[in-house]
């Protein structure tokens, strides 16, 4: 009897992980929406999901500096990032791909990325070019974001996992209260063998950001600075995505 009881608790524990990461995947930040929005929905919707921990930290990285790039090296670790949504196709490129992950390392918090790559759809062998998207981190040292310049998608024979080779401006924003600039990359590994159990794509890999401190008047974003940083859920914005329809949209 004991092991009946085993076996329907793990069905439930199962079961529950798509009914409550549905309504989770169900938003998205909009288009147009500031890095602290971004973030803060793609907060909301990895606390929403079963099983993940947000990641928190105690230590202070080396601040920025003027006329001197220091290197911030990060991760999203496997099964903390995930698609919550597959875009839209105009012409031969899908635009707006987000992903959104928790970061540990020097700089924690919300990774979220919303990425643009031609051809529109995945396939075996196919590698898809990045062609553009955005980006923002935010955490306990500040928030920074920027866009997409290149980079690429490069699938195995049977379309399952992908190596993601991408490279990133910083635009603006702040670590430490000290507004930067600057460039980084992301490399990883993107999986769809969840696709095959209706769950989201996950990917985890290696975020580094080559950051200078410039000019407080030059590409600082307003209240992304510091320790004081807090994300302000009321700025969620709820959109008409549901995951099938993401999903179903990647194959159309």
């Amino acid at each position: 009897m004991r092991r009946i009881f085993s076996y329907l608790a793990v069905a439930v524990l199962v079961l529950a992980v798509p009914v409550f990461a549905a309504p989770a995947l169900s938003q998205h930040p909009p288009a147009g929406a500031s890095p602290p929005e971004r973030c803060a929905a793609a907060g909301d919707i990895m606390a929403r999901l079963p099983g993940v921990v947000t990641t928190v930290t105690t230590t202070i990285p080396d601040p920025p500096r003027a006329n001197a790039t220091t290197t911030y090296n990060s991760t999203v670790p496997p099964g903390l990032g995930i698609e919550i949504s597959a875009g839209t196709i105009s012409g031969d490129t899908r635009f707006g791909a987000t992903f959104v992950g928790n970061t540990s390392g020097d700089l924690t918090g919300i990774l979220v990325s919303s990425v643009n790559y031609t051809p529109p759809s995945p396939g075996p062998n196919v590698t898809n070019d990045i062609v553009g998207g955005e980006w923002a981190l935010c955490g306990p040292q500040g928030t920074v974001y920027g866009t997409f310049t290149g980079g690429t998608v490069q699938w195995n024979a049977d379309e399952s996992l992908a190596d993601v080779a991408a490279n990133m401006t910083i635009a603006g924003g702040s670590i430490n209260g000290i507004p930067v600039s600057g460039t980084g990359t992301f490399s990883g590994v993107l999986d769809h063998r969840p696709l095959q159990t209706g769950l989201p794509p996950t990917i985890n890999g290696a975020l580094q950001l080559q950051a200078s401190a410039i000019s407080a008047t030059d590409k600082a974003l307003p209240g992304t600075g510091g320790l004081q940083l807090a994300f302000p859920l009321t700025t969620l914005i709820v959109v008409s995505c549901a995951l099938g329809l993401c999903l179903k949209r990647r194959f159309s």
